[in-house]
């Protein structure tokens, strides 16, 4: 599964990922009239929810690739709340946010797409807070997880 690769790769076992409930996301999914599709929804109530350090944005940015770093996944409780406030301040009301970057940009999904039925994928799409920006960034919650897996992370070399 590749959410446990990338808690493998990008996290420390001090802080493991935070539990996520059957219940909890089922009352988020509620409150914002969609259902998550059931590769994420399967991924976080597996695995949690991780936090990865400051090793991903370093080897992105050392290494120069054309990925958005990956800072915080949001509780299903901090989707709503992201959500909601977010569509407030300028984010499209068709995004749902499950997931932030270092500059508190938006990674979501698209509430037109997470119908009533449980889709077994759905993209990612990502929200540049600063230009207004919506671009999608992988097909699926599992391609969006696994091109972080396959960054090698950033070691410099002694001098």
């Amino acid at each position: 599964m590749s959410l446990s690769r990338f808690v493998e790769k990008w996290t420390i076992p001090t802080y493991p990922p935070e539990s996520v409930s059957e219940e909890d996301l089922g009352a988020a999914e509620e409150q914002l009239g969609v259902h998550f599709p059931e590769d994420y929804r399967q991924a976080v109530l597996d695995v949690g929810l991780p936090r990865p350090t400051i090793a991903l944005l370093d080897a992105i940015v050392e290494r120069e690739l054309d990925l958005h770093d990956l800072h915080d996944f949001y509780s299903p409780k901090e989707i709503v709340e992201e959500t909601l406030s977010w569509r407030e301040i300028g984010m499209p009301d068709r995004l749902v946010a499950i997931a932030s970057d270092g500059s508190g940009n938006k990674f979501c999904f698209n509430a037109d797409q997470l119908g009533g039925d449980s889709a077994g994928m759905r993209a990612i799409w990502f929200f540049d807070h600063d230009f207004g920006t919506v671009d999608e960034v992988a097909p699926s919650f599992h391609a969006w997880i696994d091109a972080l897996c396959d960054v090698e992370p950033w070691r410099e070399e002694p001098s």
